[in-house]
Order: structure tokens, then sequence, then C-alpha cells
């Protein structure tokens, strides 16, 4: 199972990305919407996949991803739309928006995925709610562009 992400165009309000499954089986990648920032530096990664919550986020329980069925030598393009501040989700993020300071960055995209159309579920006593989504994800990630964060 082989999935590849690559940044098709960077723009200062748009990114487009394209996911393949460079593999011989169909996969499920993570396709809700959820965006998990980080950053260090001048370097930016924006996450598509499931993480942990945050500590003292408590949902009514866990929910699984949405997923978006990708068969062997498929691909799929998405588009992330970007407002500088960057509003963010704060169960999956420190703040409730990304502002970086003008200029150039490299950022990257990365995503989950799994073999199943969804995670198992909780199963062991005392199993933590997010575990078994955590366990089914695999994660690729793209190579970084250049994008001009503008002022």
């Amino acid at each position: 199972m082989t999935v590849s992400v690559e940044i098709v165009a960077a723009e200062p309000r748009e990114l487009r990305y394209g996911v393949r499954n460079e593999g011989d089986a169909r996969v499920w990648v993570v396709d809700d919407g959820w965006l998990v920032w980080r950053q260090e530096g001048d370097r930016i990664e924006l996450g598509f996949q499931r993480v942990r919550m945050r500590p003292g986020v408590e949902p009514f329980g866990y929910f699984n991803p949405q997923v978006a069925g990708l068969d062997a030598g498929a691909e799929v393009e998405r588009t992330v739309a970007l407002a500088w501040p960057q509003a963010l989700d704060r169960m999956w993020n420190e703040t409730a928006e990304a502002a970086p300071e003008p200029g150039e960055y490299e950022v990257a995209i990365r995503v989950g995925y799994g073999e199943t159309p969804e995670p198992p579920p909780v199963t062991r006593v005392g199993e933590s709610v997010e575990a078994p989504v955590l366990g089914w994800q695999r994660e690729a990630v793209s190579e970084p562009v250049r994008l001009a964060i503008p002022g």
C-alpha cells in the first residue's frame, strides 16, 4: 500500500494537491476537511489526517473520519482555500487561527489513509477512543513547495 501526495499549484490564497494510490489495492483517504496546522520557523505543514485531540477536548465520543475510496492507480485532487489569518479547529490545533508573518515559506501537505473504509471499533477496556483511528491510519507527505504569504 503506497500513497503519494504532490502539490500541483501553490498560490497565496489557494493550494491544490493530488493524492495518488500507487499500490495494487484500494485505499481510503481521510477526506473530512479538518486542517491540522504545524509550523516550525519557515516550514509549514498542512495536515489532512487524524491526530490526537488536544488535551481537555471532550467530544461526545470519537467519530471516524470521512474517507474517499481511491482505487489502485487512481488519483484525486483537492483544493485548500487559504486565508490570512487561517481559521483552525481547536479540537486538533492549539490556536483558533494561524497568522504567520508575511514572507516566503516552505509548505507541505500531509494526508491520512487506511487499508479499510473505517477503523476498527474500540475493543479493549481502557483503550482511548482515538486509538483505533490512529492505529488504522497511515500517512503520506508531499515534498515542500515555496509559498509567499501576503501581508
